[in-house]
């Protein structure tokens, strides 16, 4: 360890940039591997869409002395040129193990969720059958209970007044009987005479 404050201070400030290089070579390297894993898949549109970003990446690490500028040109050449040689049907790029690996993956991810996706919509369409070949074979049996329903409506609609025309007539004869009963047991009345009562002993004059 230094013992002189100046030579302290300049261990701590290597220390900072030197972290500060390393994260600035970092993300140059990974905006490279990622443009290059784009042209491996032969992926066009995502490779036009990184090349803006790689360069500056490049650019971003020449202009802080992470790299020299005759280094940050030929990266660029070199990504400007395969993506010259994709648009023309070329694939010349390297990729290193790990960026193939990850490309395999991503192609295994692909191919999985498109089996998957295909399997769900069959399942589906045979789900949806089988709810339709049910439905058809409920409706005609749900018909015939209509009929019988709408003819029990009918009978119970008809069915009042007939009771009640029942019950009328039933009031009627009871009616009837019960005049026909009153006139049977109520007794004559006695007929009234004219004749006048006889005269007391007391009137009867002796003759």
């Amino acid at each position: 360890m230094p013992n002189i404050k100046s030579a302290k201070k300049r261990v701590l400030v290597s220390d900072k940039k030197r972290l500060e290089n390393k994260m600035v070579r970092s993300q140059m390297n990974t905006a490279v591997k990622k443009f290059n894993a784009a042209i491996a898949e032969n992926n066009v549109e995502l490779a036009e869409s990184l090349l803006p970003k790689t360069s500056s990446m490049i650019d971003n690490a020449a202009v802080k002395g992470v790299i020299h500028k005759n280094a940050a040109n030929h990266k660029k050449a070199q990504i400007g040129k395969a993506l010259h040689q994709l648009k023309q049907g070329i694939i010349v790029v390297k990729a290193d193990a790990k960026t193939l690996k990850q490309a395999e993956q991503r192609a295994a991810a692909a191919r999985k969720a498109a089996e998957e996706e295909a399997l769900k919509q069959e399942r589906s369409a045979a789900r949806k059958a089988k709810e339709e070949a049910a439905a058809a074979k409920k409706a005609p049996a749900k018909a015939p209970a209509k009929k019988a329903s709408a003819k029990k409506t009918a009978d119970e609609a008809a069915a009042p007044k007939t009771k009640k025309s029942s019950s009328k007539a039933k009031e009627e004869a009871t009616a009837e009987n019960g005049a026909a009963s009153a006139t049977e047991e109520t007794p004559a009345k006695p007929k009234r005479t004219t004749k006048k009562a006889p005269a007391s002993v007391e009137d009867v004059k002796p003759e």
